[in-house]
């Protein structure tokens, strides 16, 4: 798989979140666009897609100072803490591709087996209704809010 420059931002930002002895990193999103040579919009696409709460992040902007990130990485006390997150999170609904994520933060965390996580991926990754009114985000966050109930019993 060829190393894009959005791989690039994350695996810089996951290295810095890693360093961080708080557990909250900031960061200008100026200068990173400076560092990477990029336009600003490169930095909020990989903050957007690969900085997201079913990934374990949460991200806020804060206006001023060249537009200071704010990456704090969610943590949780145990595997039914992270069941609870994405039981919640799963409400608003989710796309195949976040249900994925929700599926590999339960791995890393162990709360599900592979094969558990290997079935989820199957049941999610499956396309529903094809419809424009989001009912198929409903749906899949419906799917995997059932599945995280069963696993939280």
């Amino acid at each position: 798989m060829p190393f894009t420059l959005a791989d690039a931002i994350e695996a810089y930002l996951l290295e810095l979140v890693a360093q961080a002895r708080r557990t909250v990193l900031e960061v200008s999103r100026r200068e990173l666009a400076e560092r990477f040579r990029c336009a600003p919009s490169q930095i909020n696409y990989v903050l957007e897609t690969r900085f997201t709460p079913e990934r374990g992040f949460v991200v806020r902007s804060r206006r001023g100072g060249g537009g200071c990130i704010v990456i704090i990485p969610v943590t949780f006390d145990g595997a039914k803490d992270v069941l609870r997150h994405l039981h919640r999170l799963a409400g608003q609904g989710l796309s195949a591709v976040q249900a994925r994520h929700v599926v590999k933060l339960l791995q890393q965390h162990a709360a599900v087996t592979e094969r558990e996580a290997r079935l989820m991926e199957a049941v999610v990754s499956v396309p529903l209704a094809a419809d424009r009114d989001g009912s198929d985000l409903m749906l899949r966050g419906r799917l995997v809010r059932q599945m995280l109930e069963v696993l939280m019993a």
